[in-house]
């Protein structure tokens, strides 16, 4: 039997959810880094040093931590290099990831506004138009399927 949620229940999740999505941290320590992407750590650490990839500063008694997108970056650079490119040249065309490999964490970050029902399904409201505030692009999960749609507020 399918339980059904009040509309509080949904409010309340919604609420922890949006105050994660403002606090997440998307980073990866160089073991993982290096796990995940079949790296050693000493190439990875080279690859910082030479500038290709870069950590998160943050105090230098702490591990290195990469911005998550590092994984496809790394992935992007290993695939040019077996490719035939030098490491400068995979670098610099693994470059162009920087500019949107972040994208995903700012769209959940910036965007995400709330968890709904539509329809009695769930639904993510990705915010309003910029054009007309009081209509919101919402995604709706129809049983997997996601369903993108625009909706008026009240």
């Amino acid at each position: 039997m399918e339980e059904k949620y009040t509309k509080e229940d949904i409010q309340d999740y919604s609420s922890r959810i949006h105050k994660l999505m403002q606090d997440l941290d998307l980073s990866i320590g160089i073991g993982g880094l290096s796990r995940t992407c079949n790296v050693p750590q000493s190439k990875i650490r080279y690859w910082e040093q030479k500038g290709y990839i870069h950590c998160q500063k943050g105090d230098k008694n702490t591990s290195h931590r990469y911005p998550y997108s590092s994984i496809i970056k790394v992935e992007l650079i290993k695939s040019f290099l077996n490719s035939g490119y030098t490491l400068a040249k995979a670098a610099e065309k693994a470059e162009v990831f920087d500019k949107t490999g972040s994208l995903l964490h700012r769209i959940a970050k910036q965007r995400f506004n709330c968890i709904d029902m539509i329809d009695d399904r769930p639904a993510i409201d990705m915010g309003s138009l910029k054009d007309d505030p009081e209509k919101h692009v919402y995604f709706v999960d129809y049983d997997g399927d996601l369903e993108a749609q625009i909706i008026k507020k009240n």
